[in-house]
């Protein structure tokens, strides 16, 4: 019985905490933290109402020993057929220009950053799609980024 009621508590717990218009949070671990221009990493999504604009982040986990300040990503979005419907070439700061301190929180060597991608996206349609993320550095294979993550939401 006790079992019972705890696993029901943090059930509710779980649930509660969650964002209300949450479609999508998750992460990619991209092996050895080697990233290379031609892996992508793909997130399933599924629209319902595409006439409410969407709100998208990029969650990068990351350590110090990442050698750039900045992150180029290309963004593809494709149909539930797998056709490219678009894409968007993006870029972020890691770390601040000028102190050199890593963005985001973290402990230790390692950091996860939350980055706005589009506070107003629109869907074109409501269905399924996948979003893939490719870098889309200068350097073919890039090191130090242990994850990627995509966050959508509803936006109000």
């Amino acid at each position: 019985m006790k079992t019972s009621l705890y696993t029901l508590l943090v059930s509710c717990l779980l649930f509660a905490c969650s964002e209300p218009g949450q479609l999508v949070q998750d992460y990619q671990s991209i092996d050895g933290e080697i990233w290379t221009s031609k892996q992508k990493i793909s997130f399933p999504v599924e629209i319902r109402n595409y006439k409410k604009p969407h709100r998208l982040f990029y969650l990068v986990r990351y350590n110090k020993d990442y050698s750039y300040y900045n992150l180029y990503v290309k963004r593809f979005l494709l149909d539930s057929a797998g056709k490219e419907v678009s894409n968007t070439l993006q870029g972020m700061y890691l770390f601040d220009e000028k102190t050199g301190q890593p963005k985001g929180s973290g402990w230790g060597n390692d950091y996860d950053y939350a980055i706005l991608a589009d506070s107003n996206y629109h869907f074109p349609f409501n269905g399924k799609y996948t979003i893939e993320i490719q870098q889309y550095m200068r350097k073919d294979t890039i090191e130090g980024i242990s994850d990627f993550g995509l966050s959508i939401s509803e936006h109000e």
